[in-house]
């Protein structure tokens, strides 16, 4: 099955070639595999066991981005605009700043501790033809974060990400792009791994 950019105008190439890479050769034991792999890294970050995500899930060459983009009308789109801006792009040292910023016993959103909770859905995975030991996994985020008994957030966002498997059988995360839907920030903060 092809998706017709040209009769469907709302797809964009991108959105098709995504399409076309997940429902062609589809793998049910690839697909198994990377939802166990998506529920343990978010079992991670769920109980904030941040050094041993780093450790566990992420190689040291990672690409963490996350963007927003600008909802514009097709009137507006005439303008030569940026349609994306970035609000972390990030690579693993980065990160371990990040780790080390929400283990600081200073770190005032720690108190009280946050709680979390992800819904990883709509997961589907696929080896990269270039490079097998590749695979293109995208997923829908669900997080939702409470701190204090008014304070709940939850946030959105769609992933893709490319996971590289090594010589001695894991699989760590070497790209993750977060499309993040919300152009105004609704929360008081982002501090949080998408």
């Amino acid at each position: 099955m092809m998706i017709n950019t040209q009769e469907d105008k709302l797809v964009s190439a991108h959105d098709a070639e995504e399409f076309h890479r997940f429902f062609v050769g589809h793998d049910s034991d690839l697909q198994q595999e990377v939802t166990t792999l998506l529920t343990r890294e978010a079992h991670l970050l769920d109980i904030q066991a941040y050094n041993a995500w780093l450790e566990h899930c992420v190689a040291p060459e990672i690409k963490y981005q996350v963007i927003s983009r600008e909802l514009r009308s097709t009137s507006e789109r005439r303008y030569q605009l940026n349609d994306a801006v970035n609000i972390y792009n990030e690579n693993y040292q980065q990160l371990k700043v990040r780790v080390e910023h929400q283990m600081d016993p200073q770190n005032w959103a720690n108190s009280p501790k946050m709680r979390f909770t992800r819904f990883v859905t709509n997961v589907m995975a696929a080896k990269d033809t270039g490079a097998p030991d590749l695979l293109h996994v995208r997923s829908n985020l669900i997080l939702h974060r409470a701190r204090r008994g008014n304070q709940v957030d939850v946030f959105y966002a769609t992933r893709e990400d490319k996971w590289k498997r090594n010589e001695g059988g894991g699989i760590k995360l070497v790209e993750r792009f977060v499309d993040y839907p919300e152009r105004i920030l609704q929360t008081h903060n982002l501090m949080i791994f998408l």
